[in-house]
């Protein structure tokens, strides 16, 4: 039954080599990885991953502070502001959205944890 598929495959791709240029692999080939896209600026300027500065830290603070997610126009006056690129703002706040959320796990584990530890204790005076 497979090989009937291939066969069918490998005709429309005949008939149709600018449309369908895809074939299955025949068996021991590996279809072709993935490569992921270099970045642009990084093979052109030799630019290196830069630290923000506490002042357009503290700005960025300040917005998640008031709201935790971004249109595409705050995001673009807060790139301009600052200095940066559109896309670093987005992946800042994207950052920040996981150490936030993390956090809230963290604080309500410790709360669970403490109420689970208060009701052991209950339960052990209560059979006592």
């Amino acid at each position: 039954m497979n090989h009937k598929v291939e066969d069918q495959m490998a005709l429309i791709s005949q008939l149709y080599p600018g449309v369908f240029t895809q074939m299955v692999p025949q068996q021991g080939e590996s279809k072709p990885r993935r490569r992921r896209k270099k970045n642009k600026d990084a093979g052109l300027s030799g630019a290196k991953k830069r630290k923000l500065s506490e002042e357009q830290v503290n700005l960025l603070e300040m917005n998640f502070g008031s709201e935790h997610k971004l249109e595409s126009d705050r995001k673009d006056k807060l790139a301009s502001e600052l200095g940066l690129d559109p896309r670093q703002v987005a992946v800042w706040f994207q950052n920040r959205r996981a150490r936030w959320k993390n956090k809230k796990l963290e604080e309500e584990y410790t709360k669970l944890k403490t109420s689970h530890e208060t009701i052991v204790v209950e339960k052990c005076q209560l059979e006592s």
